[in-house]
């Protein structure tokens, strides 16, 4: 089980790093368009690029935000529980998150296969959608994974954060 988990962390990892790359991209595509413009000179397709890049900078960076405890708990809420009903919360966030992420990672890999399916591309430039959309989807329901390693981390090894 432990080698699957740390091919679960690799996994997170590449993704996040994915993520940050297409954050650079996404900064420098959006400077040397303002730039540009100044000349007279936008960048074509400048939106649709940036709502495909958007889209990989936030889908790719869950899984591994998830992993690092990195999103915005209610601490100050959850502290001041005993351990039993603290435990009790932290199994009931966890199988909300895991039920939400695989209902939307689903959701998104159905809707990459229709928009594959139609040949959808985007306005300007036509790159087609469904990449990026069956990424969002496949991080979803890796996301879903890491939240079920937490979950069994919490009645194994009590709630130690593992980075």
């Amino acid at each position: 089980m432990k080698v699957f988990f740390v091919a679960l962390k690799k996994l997170s990892w590449t993704l996040y790093c994915i993520s940050g790359l297409a954050l650079v991209g996404l900064m420098l595509l959006t400077v040397s368009d303002v730039i540009l413009r100044a000349f007279n000179r936008p960048i074509a397709g400048v939106y649709d690029l940036t709502l495909l890049l958007a889209g990989v900078v936030i889908g790719f960076a869950i899984p591994f935000t998830t992993w690092r405890r990195a999103h915005v708990r209610m601490v100050f809420l959850i502290d001041a529980l005993s351990s039993t009903w603290k435990k009790i919360l932290m199994t009931l966030t966890y199988l909300l998150g895991i039920f939400l992420f695989f209902v939307v990672g689903r959701g998104l890999l159905l809707y990459g296969v229709r928009i594959y399916n139609a040949g959808e591309v985007s306005m300007t430039v036509h790159l087609p959608f469904y990449p990026i959309v069956f990424g969002m989807g496949a991080s979803c329901l890796i996301n879903c994974i890491v939240l079920l390693k937490q979950l069994i981390g919490l009645f194994v090894e009590g709630e130690a954060d593992e980075s």
